[in-house]
């Protein structure tokens, strides 16, 4: 039996189909911005992921689990590096909002694929050494404690010297100070959770994320939200991405780098980044996207709300498998109120792959 991905790669080109492939460059880039990182490689550079046209090409896959070989497609790549690209566009929107239309044969996995490019090229946080975070902190404090292998998010009780050195008790869990490698004060009160660290897998090692890894996980970005329905989006992101020329190489789900959480459901989650809201109750709540510099429409019944979208960049995942005209049109009503073109090569630095359609321009934010 044929497995799930194969079967919506072959609906995404048709089965057979002889397209030239795409061999994804990726090159860990430092930006010459902002402090030092207490990780950084680079002293008065702050560390980013970037994913770019760079000097060693790898072809990644898709697969339904960790278990699985992954397969490669042409289109995985080039949605990844989109992600990063647009995090990089936003210095030159000069208040503008940029919307990005692209045309898939079908939506399976093209929203996954941006918002984890999206993610991984966020810059590493910079975080104060775990010592220096407890010593600051109060019983009113909430922390993300991240170690080599776990996450621990909770209340700050206590910090106290023992005599194997000091050790500390965060979300119900005391441990010695130096099991921890990443901690981050949150803005509120949550619930104690606990979790496995997540895996950076191939793609946040071929990056460049994975050396700033557990600062990440301990304070992702949340400057993403994803739009459409809750169920689809889900199961797009347990697809497992990974290195599609390494039989040995174990892929990891996308979810790993995109972090969703929906507030209804993930309320015990130790880590998140990027929320995800469904199409109709971004209708009855449309502060729930203010607050992010990038959202991704997938599908009609979210692009339909394109006009209430007050952030930076928009992108709109058109399906055509779906008939119906009703997103293009939206999109060209949108296009019609003193918009300005963006040139896909020349400005955004990208290229659609085969198969798939795109349009970009400002309009006033």
């Amino acid at each position: 039996m044929r497995s799930e991905y194969k079967q919506r790669r072959e609906a995404f080109f048709g089965e057979g189909n002889a397209l030239r492939g795409t061999v994804l460059y990726v090159d860990a880039e430092v930006e010459a911005s902002g402090p030092t990182s207490r990780k950084s490689h680079m002293p008065g550079r702050r560390e980013s992921a970037t994913v770019t046209e760079g000097r060693s090409p790898v072809r990644l896959g898709l697969a339904d689990g960790p278990d699985q070989a992954v397969e490669w497609a042409p289109w995985i790549a080039p949605f990844i590096v989109l992600g990063s690209r647009l995090r990089a566009f936003i210095p030159k929107l000069a208040g503008r909002q940029l919307v990005l239309a692209i045309s898939v044969p079908q939506r399976d996995y093209a929203a996954a694929l941006i918002a984890s490019g999206w993610t991984l090229s966020s810059p590493a946080p910079e975080l104060a050494e775990p010592i220096d975070v407890f010593r600051a902190a109060s019983q009113a404090t909430y922390l993300r404690a991240v170690t080599s292998n776990r996450i621990h998010t909770g209340a700050f009780k206590w910090l106290q010297a023992g005599p194997e050195g000091q050790r500390v008790l965060v979300a119900d869990k005391i441990l010695p100070v130096t099991r921890y490698e990443a901690v981050a004060e949150l803005d509120g009160a949550v619930e104690s959770a606990h979790s496995v660290l997540p895996a950076p897998g191939f793609l946040a090692h071929v990056v460049g994320a994975s050396a700033s890894w557990t600062d990440r996980m301990a304070a992702p970005p949340s400057d993403l939200v994803l739009v459409g329905t809750v169920k689809w989006l889900r199961e797009d992101l347990a697809a497992c991405i990974g290195n599609a020329t390494d039989l040995k190489d174990v892929p990891c789900p996308l979810s790993n780098y995109v972090l969703p959480y929906v507030l209804s459901d993930d309320k015990g989650a130790a880590t998140w980044s990027t929320q995800v809201v469904s199409a109709p109750k971004l209708a009855d709540e449309p502060h729930l996207v203010e607050q992010h510099q990038a959202a991704i429409l997938d599908g009609y019944g979210a692009i339909k709300y394109l006009n209430d979208i007050p952030v930076p960049i928009v992108v709109c995942v058109i399906d055509r498998s779906v008939a119906d005209e009703s997103a293009a049109e939206t999109i060209m009503e949108v296009r019609s109120s003193n918009s300005r073109p963006v040139g896909l090569k020349d400005e955004l630095y990208w290229q659609p792959p085969g198969g798939v359609e795109a349009l970009a321009f400002t309009v006033a934010l």
